[in-house]
């Protein structure tokens, strides 16, 4: 190959890979906390905030969103192995806000809740620029499965068809359906007592709610993501719990 049809093809490579990295940031961003307004700096992009502050969201009424509506935070943080130089990325929840004002292009939320258990890779208990949101469905186990059991009980349909309608709003293609409980009992008990629920939800969402058996991914947490400290009922009762989360 010649040296002009080298640097040709090097260009385009270039131009490509510019394209797939702007097009990967525009994904990230749409669901990003871009701005923070704060009672002293009306408008002004803030660093960060543990108050209880009005955050802005690049994700818009066009997408689903609706005043009310509440969405889960969260943050990429870096954890270094204790040996070695290896390292890997781990998600944190930092909390939830809920939607007062929505757009066509971006929403303002409020914080309504910040993560309080003793997560070791929480370095920050405040909602941050560059964070991003989920939108989320949120409902106690205890509404929807007996103590111990992964039937669902009759009382449950009511919020299963609720589910049905927030994720319909939306028109995804990647949908969570997470189980978690709180931290009674042996590891393994709960978290195989989460999958076979986590299972359950999704099959009435498709059977029932007609959602896509594709879009749907159940997993099971167990206790390995609480939301509050195991250490009060009130508590476990946070952590006893379904979310079922907006992907993509």
């Amino acid at each position: 190959m010649s040296e002009t049809g080298w640097m040709r093809t090097m260009l385009i490579l270039m131009a490509t890979c510019v394209v797939a990295i702007s097009g990967r940031l525009e994904a990230q961003s749409e669901f990003i906390v871009f701005k923070a307004k704060t009672p002293l700096d009306k408008g002004t992009a803030a660093p960060d905030s543990a108050r209880q502050n009005d955050f802005y969201i690049k994700i818009g009424s066009d997408r689903g969103v609706q005043i009310g509506m509440t969405m889960n935070v969260y943050r990429d943080h870096v954890v270094e192995a204790d040996i070695g130089s290896i390292t890997f990325k781990t998600t944190q929840f930092v909390g939830r806000v809920r939607v007062y004002e929505a757009q066509p292009d971006m929403c303002v939320s409020r914080v309504i809740e910040l993560a309080s258990h003793g997560d070791p890779h929480l370095n920050r208990t405040a909602v941050m620029i560059g964070d991003y949101v989920q939108p989320v469905f949120v409902v106690s186990s205890e509404n929807l499965f007996d103590k111990g059991s992964s039937t669902l009980r009759p009382e449950a349909i009511r919020e299963l068809d609720r589910a049905v309608a927030f994720i319909k709003r939306f028109r995804p293609i990647k949908v969570r359906v997470e189980g978690h409980t709180d931290s009674e009992g042996p590891d393994d008990v709960n978290m195989g007592l989460s999958e076979f629920r986590a299972q359950s939800v999704k099959a009435y969402l498709v059977s029932q709610g007609g959602i896509d058996d594709n879009v749907l991914i159940p997993v099971g947490y167990g206790e390995q993501k609480p939301i509050a400290s195991n250490d009060t009922p009130e508590g476990q009762r946070k952590n006893r719990r379904f979310e079922i989360v907006i992907e993509q």
